[in-house]
């Protein structure tokens, strides 16, 4: 097999992995309105990674804003869009919380609304929904960087495999 032959099949394994393990878990939770915050959660790093790659800078940086304005271009302005990176992704995936006077999620609001009063919106499902689509567009962007997991196998006493996510567990079990 060549170089390319085996880049694209890695591509389109990313791809499909990508797919059943995002892609279709957000789509099955998207309507669900408890799991407003489990889809954010899911979506954040989701989007860091996108962003990360696409404007080569880490987080709150002026090219990351810029990325993060192209893809939620609601925000307006490079102040907003640090705010909201640090408001809504750090204090969901560090804190699990947001401040109940600034921030909020709502699956009654457009993908993201700022009040003149400076109260930021999120809708979790419109949001994640956005992520799913740019980094569809644009996978080969999200696949640089860190490699992607990939499904391994481990011998089941039965003599068949059962595959796993990386974690060195198969799915439903225990490591023996």
């Amino acid at each position: 097999m060549s170089n390319v032959s085996r880049q694209m099949s890695q591509s389109n394994e990313n791809r499909s992995n990508f797919e059943a393990w995002f892609g279709s878990q957000l789509a099955a939770l998207a309507g669900n309105r408890q799991a407003g915050f489990v889809v954010t959660m899911v979506a954040f790093p989701l989007l860091e990674r996108y962003l990360k790659q696409s404007s080569r800078a880490e987080p709150n940086s002026e090219a990351f804003n810029d990325a993060l304005l192209r893809v939620l271009p609601e925000l307006l302005t490079r102040s907003n869009a640090n705010l909201f990176w640090s408001i809504y992704r750090h204090g969901l995936l560090h804190n699990v919380a947001l401040s109940k006077e600034t921030h909020g999620l709502s699956h009654n609001k457009p993908t993201v609304e700022i009040w003149p009063n400076g109260q930021v919106w999120l809708n979790p499902d419109l949001f994640a929904e956005r992520v799913l689509n740019v980094i569809r567009s644009d996978f080969g962007t999200f696949e640089k960087g860190v490699s992607l997991p990939t499904v391994s196998a481990l011998p089941a006493q039965s003599g068949a495999y059962t595959p796993y996510l990386g974690t060195g567990m198969p799915s439903g079990g225990s490591r023996r």
